[in-house]
């Protein structure tokens, strides 16, 4: 059965039951964004007061003015969604508030992302199974760019944040996952798409060293340090922790040593890699538990604003 599709990661998008896409000038666009965000993460939340939405888009006019202006954009925006189609989207509150009906026959990609995200990410990595791997491969697929790319609100920008971390959450519980379970390719996929959104991150490019040590590609592990080595001096001016220079120095040393003790080294080797990957899994737990509480402590603040 047709139903309104809303995409709101990377460009925005929105397609009517009958196929055809919405045309909506940008401040409309940005008014039928920031109503679906807010009230998508907060569902008790029926609407917005007219006046804030006024004072929000268009705090730049007089009030009369910013009021008409609001009522000229809700006019456009219920017309394209309502225009050959007898469904109504956009709902007053009991009190006058302007609010999206979830109630009603759509699809929304942030919805389905964070659905995934909650899904995937509510065991721990040793407990995950199958469905908690589809959740999170699901919702990694859905984040085809960062929300809203073209609008640089404060709201948006906030938004934009929080659900590009919860994507390389998505990305790193993948990367691990995989590394654990020594499907190293998957692994090397999912750690190359975290670097390809934020190539500053260390422990990323340290992690992928690991996995290509332990699979036995000692020159692409050679070439990931170098390219870690080079991506924080051209964009930090600084050098690679103590932490990742003795993993490269562990690394480059093994085809110097005498090769009566090579196995005992490749034995040893082999512990600490094991040593060392549980260490960043205890650690990216650790940092994970963080970003929980972060997030949820700016949940708490907006919903207090």
């Amino acid at each position: 059965m047709a139903r309104l599709e809303i995409r709101l990661l990377g460009t925005m998008q929105i397609i009517r039951p009958d196929g055809r896409p919405l045309r909506l000038p940008p401040s409309v666009q940005s008014l039928f964004a920031y109503i679906l965000l807010f009230q998508a993460r907060n569902q008790p939340l029926q609407g917005y007061r007219r006046e804030a939405l006024a004072n929000l888009f268009w705090r730049d006019q007089p009030e009369k003015n910013a009021r008409r202006c609001l009522s000229t954009a809700l006019w456009r925006l219920r017309r394209e969604l309502n225009e050959q189609n007898s469904a109504s989207y956009l709902l007053p509150g009991v009190n006058g508030e302007i609010g999206f009906d979830f109630a009603s026959d759509h699809w929304l990609d942030i919805e389905a992302f964070e659905r995934g995200v909650q899904a995937g990410l509510s065991v721990v990595m040793e407990e995950m199974r199958a469905e908690h791997v589809a959740a999170l491969e699901t919702a990694v697929q859905l984040y085809t760019g960062e929300l809203l790319e073209n609008c640089y609100e404060e709201w948006a920008l906030r938004e934009r944040e929080r659900l590009n971390l919860l994507y390389i959450r998505c990305l790193g519980r993948l990367m691990r996952y995989y590394r654990h379970h020594e499907i190293y390719e998957q692994g090397i996929y999912y750690g190359k798409k975290i670097l390809a959104a934020d190539p500053l991150r260390e422990q990323v490019h340290r992690e992928l060293i690991l996995i290509y040590m332990v699979s036995g590609q000692r020159v692409l592990a050679i070439q990931q340090y170098d390219m870690c080595r080079r991506v924080l001096a051209e964009e930090l001016g600084i050098e690679p922790t103590l932490e990742t220079r003795v993993l490269y120095e562990q690394l480059v040393g093994v085809g110097k040593r005498p090769s009566a003790v090579e196995p005992i080294l490749h034995q040893l080797m082999g512990r600490l890699n094991a040593a060392v990957i549980n260490l960043e899994v205890a650690q990216a737990q650790l940092q994970e538990i963080r970003q929980d509480i972060a997030l949820l402590a700016r949940s708490e603040m907006l919903q207090g604003d």
